[in-house]
């Protein structure tokens, strides 16, 4: 079975929390349901960024708008997958989460593969729901797998490698899928990824073990609406989801329209934004990741606060950065400044994403990650990529083919805001930390 030994849950949880009883060994079923969790994370990126590489493709294909690029590839996926996310969050806190895993995998891979058929606009739009409606059902379990397979004090870095699964994905998928949309178009391109994941979630089927957790006492089997109200009322947790999430309306935007943004204003091909952007993704995101799991599992057991201090401090570096890299004159200078950025934000996003556990008592885990993921899919997957596209359209008679450009400055602009919403869950952090 998956299991590990756990440290006293009655630890302090105040700033200082180094005089825990030591960490013990994480068993290796563990660390293989970590590695499966790490490659569904992988296809759910792959398939749920893959779009962005084909954008052009698709535009003069069906004859579409910038902005309705937006919606295709933000609010059609984001609209059933946050309406979804805490009922089937709700089903994962109580029933087997590897089930629901397998189940959702192979919808939006499925899903996916259809998007590849799609003649229309709305053909296309109903196909990205799908696959909103797959994803929905994939990170609430998987976090609160790993929350029962991880100690508390490696829990950062147990979601910190599995969020490199996400950089692997959106690397490796803007790669890969720039390569089959060059040789054989965005449908065929679409096709195959989707069809890709169905072995996958297979494998986890009949190879993922459900790992023992404690039966819910009878105090604690609630409504998921008073799941979500309980947590609603931490000011902390609150304000760390508003932080996150707005900043991610600039990121996930920017990342959205980035390939785009590189073929308009500079010229470059298809394939050559797939494999710079794949590269600079898989070399500083999943790097990124990974250590702000180490260094937040160091820093965690000095001061609790550095959970939310860190992630304040990387979009406080990223801001400027952001800027200087949309206005920036030379494709070089963009892509270097992007390495720099995907580095710095990725190790905010992945700290942040933990830090929303220590607000939320085990059975409500998967509840809370979900409310964290549902307002992160409306404001960032939804809402950037269509602000931009809107933006961008509106800029269009003005500025021509660099209207993105200008468009893009939506980005910093969030992240500023963002940084208003750490500090304030910073003042009760201490108060409200419960796991």
């Amino acid at each position: 079975m998956l299991d590990t030994q756990r440290t006293n849950d009655a630890d302090a949880l105040g700033a200082n929390t180094s005089h825990g009883p030591p960490v013990m060994r994480i068993s290796a079923a563990s660390w293989y349901a970590l590695l499966m969790l790490g490659l569904i994370n992988c296809f759910a990126y792959t398939d749920r960024i893959g779009l962005s590489i084909l954008m052009e493709l698709i535009k003069h294909d069906l004859h579409l708008s910038d902005a309705q690029l937006g919606i295709v590839s933000g609010l059609a996926f984001t609209l059933f997958n946050v309406i979804l996310g805490i009922p089937l969050a709700w089903v994962a806190d109580r029933y087997s989460r590897v089930k629901l895993i397998s189940i959702c995998l192979a919808l939006w891979s499925g899903m996916t593969a259809l998007s590849g058929l799609a003649q229309s606009y709305a053909q296309l739009f109903l196909t990205r729901v799908g696959v909103g409606i797959g994803e929905a059902g994939c990170h609430p379990p998987a976090h609160s797998l790993i929350g029962d397979i991880f100690p508390r004090e490696k829990r950062a870095l147990g979601v910190g490698l599995f969020n490199a699964g996400a950089a692997v994905g959106v690397a490796g998928g803007m790669a890969l899928i720039g390569l089959l949309g060059e040789r054989f178009g965005w449908r065929g391109a679409m096709q195959i990824v989707g069809l890709m994941g169905l072995p996958l979630a297979l494998l986890t089927l009949f190879t993922l073990r459900e790992p023992p957790r404690p039966a819910l006492h009878k105090e604690n089997a609630e409504s998921a609406l008073r799941s979500v109200s309980a947590l609603l009322r931490r000011p902390s947790f609150l304000h760390l989801v508003l932080a996150l999430s707005i900043a991610l309306v600039g990121t996930q935007g920017f990342s959205v329209w980035a390939p785009t943004f590189l073929m308009r204003s500079f010229g470059m091909g298809m394939v050559e934004v797939g494999a710079w952007i794949g590269g600079i993704t898989a070399a500083f995101a999943v790097f990124g990741t990974v250590f702000g799991g180490v260094i937040i599992a160091w820093l965690f057991p000095r001061d609790a606060r550095w959970e939310v201090w860190l992630p304040a401090g990387m979009v406080t570096i990223c801001a400027p950065l952001f800027f200087l890299m949309v206005l920036a004159p030379k494709a070089w200078i963009v892509l270097l400044l992007k390495a720099f950025n995907t580095f710095f934000g990725a190790i905010g996003s992945s700290v942040a994403m933990t830090a929303v556990q220590s607000f939320a008592e085990p059975h409500r885990r998967a509840t809370a990650v979900a409310i964290a993921l549902l307002v992160t899919s409306l404001l960032g997957t939804g809402a950037g990529p269509y602000l931009i596209g809107l933006a961008s359209t509106m800029l269009e008679p003005t500025f021509g083919k660099e209207s993105l450009r200008y468009a893009l400055l939506v980005t910093p602009a969030m992240l500023v805001w963002s940084i208003v919403h750490y500090m304030i869950a910073l003042r009760t952090a201490v108060r409200d930390r419960v796991n």
